[in-house]
């Protein structure tokens, strides 16, 4: 995969600056067709967001009740197990010990507990229905698009799921690269994403 391609700096930047999740999700896909212009970048949408927004902070709500110690929120994608749309593309990790000031990503590999997986629908029927020139284009934009469009669904989700806990959050590849999203202090929240990031 051509990894000069991915517009890393126009992903990190639009969820951590740009308050409306589709505009920002338009402006990626603009981006990725500058770099890749080979690929019908105009098959990918946000129309569902709102919807992918409200089932992933349900799913939030439901995997912090029981946890209210948790300080640290993984949540890690994965693009294998979506089973025709009745499996799962992400997961959550919780962490109690991790300081939520602390701008690091070394606690979300030492999650205390995993909750159940979750799928953002979304996610699954851009690739049910993908249409791309070779595998390459194909891989580019699984990237590309997982990363971009689960960081604003996620970021969202916890907006809406945020109960007044303080912590921090990233999300990413559960096998690879892996990017701080945000932390809530005291109420107040910070978007991460253009900050330190790792691999898993």
């Amino acid at each position: 995969m051509h990894f000069e391609l991915i517009p890393f700096e126009e992903i990190r930047n639009e969820i951590t600056l740009q308050a409306n999740p589709e505009l920002a999700f338009k402006n990626i896909l603009r981006a990725s067709k500058k770099n890749c212009p080979t690929l019908d970048w105009d098959q990918f949408s946000a129309n569902y967001m709102d919807i992918d927004i409200s089932a992933a902070s349900k799913w939030i709500i439901k995997s912090l009740k029981n946890a209210p110690e948790v300080s640290g929120i993984y949540l890690g994608l994965d693009t294998l197990n979506m089973e025709d749309g009745k499996g799962s593309n992400v997961e959550i990790g919780m962490n109690s010990s991790c300081d939520p000031t602390k701008i690091s990503i070394d606690w979300a590999f030492d999650c205390d507990t995993y909750g159940d997986r979750h799928l953002i629908k979304g996610l699954y029927s851009f690739f049910a229905n993908f249409t791309g020139s070779d595998d390459e284009n194909k891989y580019l934009a699984e990237y590309i698009i997982f990363l971009a469009y689960s960081g604003l669904v996620l970021r969202e989700a916890l907006l809406k799921a945020n109960n007044q806990r303080d912590f921090i959050s990233c999300w990413g590849f559960h096998d690879g690269d892996l990017f701080l999203l945000m932390n809530s202090i005291g109420g107040k929240v910070a978007f991460l994403a253009n900050s330190v990031f790792g691999s898993r």
